[in-house]
């Protein structure tokens, strides 16, 4: 048995990214949702990417949110590589403050780097392949540029892959 989530008026059985705004039935308007894979897709229209304002509509926005995708995949890249030089700057300090303020500082910056990887596992997890594909030819881009002057990732970092 099929379940119609269009018609699915409760806000908590339905799986619409797009707040509710523009059922596909409803008064037969250009609106549309935002729709959720569970299995590889190539198609674009109605994808939302991280927020229903992110919504890819026309071809020209999925090129658009590629391009974005593979520039925030680089950056993160350079985030990894900006927290590995921050921890070599400040490897030697000594005194008992700064090693306090040292300690707080990398872990928020690891907070940061750990936040971003996550944002970019869910754009993987709209299962969309071009944008997956935006995101490890942004990661590729990012690791060819910034990974050769990183020499390895900790054991214990979560985001290290």
């Amino acid at each position: 048995m099929q379940h119609n989530l269009a018609m699915d008026k409760s806000p908590h059985l339905s799986m619409e990214h797009g707040g509710g705004h523009g059922n596909h039935g409803d008064h037969g308007g250009s609106d549309s949702t935002c729709t959720m894979h569970t299995a590889l897709t190539w198609s674009y229209k109605d994808t939302c990417v991280l927020f229903s304002s992110w919504h890819i509509k026309k071809p020209i926005d999925l090129v658009v949110s590629m391009f974005v995708i593979m520039v925030l995949a680089y950056f993160y890249e350079y985030l990894k590589y900006y927290i590995y030089k921050f921890q070599l700057s400040q490897s030697s300090t000594s005194n008992t403050n700064g090693q306090r303020r040292y300690n707080l500082a990398k872990s928020v910056w690891y907070g940061v780097q750990v936040g971003f990887s996550f944002m970019l596992m869910l754009i993987f997890m709209t299962y969309n392949g071009w944008l997956m594909l935006s995101v490890v030819a942004g990661a590729i881009w990012g690791n060819y540029h910034w990974g050769s002057k990183v020499k390895s990732c900790g054991v214990q970092e979560l985001s290290c892959h």
